[in-house]
């Protein structure tokens, strides 16, 4: 009977932990001032909440046929300016609102890049796909994402517009 509560208690402990990181994430965003904080509300919250002190947000050229980099952090950015979608096969799925986590498909490379991909996360402006949040390595204590990442990246999809547009969100 002990474990049974010991166990559900910490089911529920973990719950909350998992609600509580999420909404954070979404007030961050969504409280940003201008165009500089919400790009730095995107950093705060990949790092701090997710684990990953690399990444970089691209936006969409108008034929969605290359993604230019925008803004980066924790990465060389002259190795990663430019990603063509015709090359990664994953970038179809993301450019068509879909999130893309590293295990979703195996143990195949989200992207042909050397360094590993965690995420490829659509950032959402007017319900269209402005952009594309790239979240490289976790950090070493973090070996793969959980629910509640699964669910920041959703908060981040639909908030992080600002970061990218920020006239038309």
């Amino acid at each position: 009977m002990t474990t049974d509560r010991n166990g559900s208690l910490a089911s529920a402990e973990q719950r909350l932990t998992a609600e509580a990181k999420v909404y954070a994430a979404r007030m961050r965003l969504q409280e940003a001032l201008d165009q500089a904080d919400a790009l730095e509300a995107v950093r705060e919250v990949v790092a701090n909440l997710m684990g990953s002190e690399q990444l970089a947000v691209y936006k969409a050229d108008q034929q969605k046929a290359a993604l230019w980099l925008y803004w980066s952090f924790g990465i060389d950015p002259n190795k990663y300016a430019v990603l063509d979608v015709m090359r990664e096969p994953y970038l179809d799925a993301v450019l068509e609102r879909k999130i893309v986590v590293r295990g979703d498909n195996g143990d195949e490379k989200l992207l042909s890049v050397d360094d590993p991909v965690t995420a490829l996360v659509p950032i959402l402006v007017n319900g269209e796909v402005a952009g594309v949040l790239v979240i490289f390595r976790l950090l070493p204590q973090k070996p793969l994402f959980d629910a509640a990442d699964r669910q920041i990246c959703e908060v981040l999809s639909n908030c992080a517009g600002r970061a990218i547009e920020p006239y038309r969100t």
